[in-house]
């Protein structure tokens, strides 16, 4: 080997060298940035025979595991968003068993027939059961209440989710332009694809989605059913119908589990359409056929009403009308005519509420029709989910537990996401990330390697001056 070859092998060196320790410092600097990634350098013969080698600079990325770790925030976004939703009209509706649930407050009402039914004359057993039939419509109007102010959130969020996936889809379209000028050199790309990442990783908690790296650099964007969302600088936007949970990608159909859309099951868009499209219609129904329910049976069980008049309850005071079935729940009201404060009578809970005098004090023949009603079978719509026939209590009872089962699972789903998601981010760690120790113990290896190039490149220069003081 020649003394110039033995020099450019030095120098060659000390420049690789000093990239290691320009790259392992910036590691150390950006060990606590977010969505920073770790780099590595690997050294690479570039001239033959003499030796000379250049730096290689590599992010340390796993691309499988990224997308497993988004997966899982796409599916503990979905589930969070039901628990969010649900959770104060659940806390208004109680739990099975609970002294506040419609359930509780018509087994309470129940109780209160009979006992007036043992003492039909008892003033203080018609007040108790006209006190009992006022909670038991206001449990009822409070939920419907509630279950408004949720499906109005859920149209908000989604809203604002919508907007969000909007920003990051333009924030990634626009890295994409920067990444198609900067090349593919990965020196150049490194910080660029730092912060691709951490829209990525944003946009993973929102929905769900596949991506596909480009020759020229950038990433190709689409739905786990196709549609595409980015391409090249190009974002498609997103709008949302906060009444119907309908979901767009410009003209095309994302809704998701709707039979022709391309769109992404997980994710919290995908959650909060599906509480607005399905689940919150459905838990609305569900509370105007029990409402619908005491309307129409004791309406039905009421001889002393007339043609066209309300019974004991009532539809904002009118008659049960089928084509206003819709938000029963929330207008559902007592009888006027059994309310003193309102004119009306307490002798009308034992006799009838279209009773137009009193009856005999101990004649219990209309509080028997009325407790035959509760211990009696009636027909619901299916779409409710509920049974289809059976006592107003028990299907009270069946509609709080499968409200409530609801969001148990969708708690059960998001625990199991997040222990999928914190076993995925370790191991993304792992990778991804920097141990400031490991990058010490390179810098020791880093100055070593100097001080061997300098001491190679100091006996060099005294052989040239050996070579030069001999001539």
């Amino acid at each position: 080997m020649s003394i110039s070859s033995a020099f450019s092998i030095a120098r060659s060196g000390l420049s690789t060298t000093e990239g290691r320790a320009n790259l392992v410092a910036g590691n150390i600097a950006n060990a606590q940035t977010e969505g920073y990634v770790r780099r590595e350098a690997a050294q690479v013969t570039t001239n033959g025979q003499s030796g000379t080698v250049e730096l290689r600079i590599a992010r340390q990325v796993d691309e499988r595991l990224a997308g497993m770790s988004r997966n899982a925030s796409a599916e503990l976004g979905r589930a969070s968003a039901t628990s969010e939703i649900l959770g104060s009209y659940l806390i208004t509706l109680g739990e099975p068993g609970d002294e506040v649930s419609p359930a509780a407050r018509l087994a309470e009402f129940q109780a209160g027939l009979d006992l007036l039914a043992n003492n039909p004359s008892d003033p203080a057993a018609q007040n108790d059961l006209l006190s009992r039939s006022e909670t038991l419509v206001h449990s009822i109007n409070e939920a419907a209440i509630g279950l408004e102010a949720s499906r109005a959130q859920a149209g908000d969020s989604l809203v604002a989710s919508v907007a969000e996936v909007n920003a990051a889809l333009s924030d990634i379209a626009a890295l994409n332009e920067r990444l198609a000028l900067a090349g593919t050199d990965p020196t150049g790309t490194s910080g660029l694809m730092d912060e691709m990442n951490r829209r990525l990783d944003a946009l993973g908690s929102q929905m769900d989605f596949q991506s596909r790296r480009e020759a020229d650099g950038t990433l190709t964007l689409h739905t786990t059913g196709g549609t595409e969302l980015v391409h090249g600088e190009t974002a498609v936007p997103l709008s949302a119908n906060p009444e119907t949970g309908r979901l767009m990608a410009g003209d095309i159909d994302i809704t998701p589990n709707s039979p022709t859309a391309r769109g992404s099951d997980s994710g919290r868009l995908a959650g909060l359409s599906g509480l607005i499209a399905n689940d919150l219609p459905q838990m609305k129904l569900q509370l105007d056929e029990l409402a619908r329910g005491l309307v129409q049976s004791f309406e039905a069980a009421d001889a002393s009403l007339g043609a066209g008049q309300p019974g004991l309850f009532t539809d904002a005071g009118g008659a049960f009308d089928p084509a206003q079935l819709d938000g029963l729940a929330g207008r559902l009201a007592l009888n006027d005519s059994v309310q003193p404060d309102k004119g009306g009578a307490l002798w009308r809970l034992r006799d009838g509420a279209g009773a137009t005098f009193p009856g005999e004090p101990g004649d219990t023949t209309q509080l028997n029709a009325f407790v035959d009603v509760l211990e009696t079978g009636m027909a619901f719509d299916a779409a409710t989910g509920l049974s289809t026939n059976a006592r107003l209590g028990d299907y009270a009872a069946d509609l709080v537990s499968q409200q409530n089962v609801l969001r148990v699972g969708a708690d059960g789903q998001a625990e199991t996401a997040r222990v999928r998601l914190i076993t995925f981010e370790d191991n993304r760690s792992s990778i991804e990330g920097v141990n400031v120790d490991t990058e010490l113990q390179k810098l020791l290896e880093i100055e070593q390697a100097y001080g061997a190039n300098s001491q190679v490149l100091t006996s060099l220069s005294d052989m040239l001056d050996t070579l030069l003081a001999s001539v």
